[in-house]
């Protein structure tokens, strides 16, 4: 108990912790959008400033539907869609149930996790995360975005020369977050020592 105490009273340790959790929840809520915006976004034609994009009817045939809990679940519905366009497989199935996991460890008990430590190990799931947007995303890239750009119509592409926003940005937040020494303030002083010479 008094080295759990020590733990909870050392600024060092807390603001790793919280630091650790607060990016996972962060990449955890960015894996979501990857799953449901695209497809919801595909399926819908009509937009609003209010309410986003619309449902469709075909949306609600060929995603919602899809859910098995039959509650047209719009996280469970895409996830089955991606599983049925052969976007996703088995594996990242279990993967996504993993980071769901976790992600409801630290939200649900949360009082527990920060008080004693004993939370999932967020640095070594946050590479799945990033892995499995990646993999989402690339895949709208090539297939829907890329496919109707005449730039595009005769390149043959290597999905791994294709780098998705998302992906740039979750792996900024990692060095720049997580990173350790000079590693995590690179990113910073390339910005800024470029923004010193347009300056002048």
């Amino acid at each position: 108990m008094s080295s759990q105490w020590e733990d909870f009273l050392n600024p060092d340790v807390m603001r790793r912790r919280f630091a650790t959790a607060g990016l996972y929840l962060v990449a955890h809520e960015m894996l979501l959008a990857s799953i449901k915006e695209p497809i919801l976004e595909f399926f819908s034609n009509k937009w609003s400033k209010e309410k986003g994009w619309h449902f469709s009817d075909k949306y609600r045939r060929e995603v919602l539907a899809l859910d098995p809990k039959r509650k047209e679940d719009s996280l469970r519905g895409s996830i089955k869609w991606l599983e049925k366009m052969e976007v996703i497989n088995a594996d990242d199935l279990k993967i996504i149930e993993e980071l769901t996991c976790a992600r409801n460890i630290f939200a649900h008990e949360l009082r527990n996790v920060i008080s004693t430590g004993e939370m999932p190990e967020f640095e070594k799931l946050f590479p799945k995360i990033v892995a499995l947007a990646t993999k989402i995303d690339r895949w709208w890239v090539i297939n829907v975005e890329m496919a109707v750009d005449d730039q595009w119509a005769d390149e043959e592409v290597d999905p791994q020369n294709v780098t998705p926003g998302t992906t740039l940005l979750l792996q900024v937040l990692e060095r720049v977050a997580l990173g350790e020494g000079e590693a995590a303030w690179e990113l910073y002083r390339a910005f800024t020592n470029d923004q010193r010479k347009r300056r002048h």
